[in-house]
């Protein structure tokens, strides 16, 4: 029910949420979330353009969240790059369900009511907590350093 795309979009925010000290870059963001740069690149203008997310260009530019961790909830994020809609009326449009949803749309709308419950509840920061046993993308790679140093050269 959740898309790649969906995916990709919480993993990036929760890494930038993770790593405020300064703007990443995409590639940056790309290699700590395993998630391909080109598509990575499309992901983050989305949750640019929906006002999640900060993008700065040129040197020291990069992706910042536009909001805290604390306000922002996963469903601002799923909503803004893989949009779940309710189902109200039934999509195939017959006469018969105009009043009410046959069981297997009622069922769909309920799963999608409760997801909406879910991560709408769920503050980002919730993801990061340093309390918990196992943080997001811990066997990725390491805190993002403030100096910007990449791993050219390392093999």
């Amino acid at each position: 029910m959740i898309s790649q795309t969906t995916e990709y979009a919480l993993r990036a925010v929760v890494w930038l949420a993770a790593n405020p000290e300064k703007p990443l870059t995409a590639q940056q963001i790309a290699v700590a979330t395993r998630v391909p740069a080109g598509y990575l690149a499309k992901v983050l203008q989305g949750l640019s353009r929906a006002g999640l997310l900060h993008s700065q260009r040129g040197l020291g530019g990069g992706f910042t969240l536009e909001r805290s961790p604390n306000s922002l909830t996963m469903w601002e994020v799923v909503q803004a790059v893989d949009p779940l809609k309710r189902i109200r009326e039934c999509p195939l449009g017959f006469d018969a369900h105009k009043n009410t949803l046959c069981p297997l749309h009622e069922q769909l709308d309920f799963a999608i009511a409760t997801i909406e419950k879910m991560f709408t509840a769920c503050k980002i920061s919730k993801l990061i907590d340093p309390e918990h046993p196992c943080s997001p993308l811990c066997a990725s790679v390491p805190k993002a350093k403030a100096t910007g140093n990449s791993k050219r050269g390392k093999r």
